[in-house]
């Protein structure tokens, strides 16, 4: 746990609830993603360890997509 960016004191990610296009934040500090930053599920995979979500965090200032793969359980949905 990184003690400059406190979790979100919601719960993790339902992966029976997991679809192409669903809004989610991240609930914590993972791969230099804050806790609270918005994204849409572009797709997602289950391995045998866990789940993986790649997620579009929005675009950067010359227009790229912000892409990350993080494992489900350190998303939160953004309701």
């Amino acid at each position: 746990m990184n003690p400059l960016y406190p979790p979100l004191a919601l719960p993790e990610l339902d992966v029976a609830r997991l679809r192409r296009g669903l809004a989610v934040q991240t609930r914590i500090f993972y791969a230099d993603s804050v806790p609270g930053n918005k994204a849409k599920v572009i797709r997602f995979w289950d391995t045998p360890k866990r789940v993986f979500v790649r997620c579009n965090y929005g675009k950067n200032q010359g227009g790229q997509s912000l892409l990350k793969t993080m494992p489900a359980n350190v998303l939160a949905l953004n309701e």
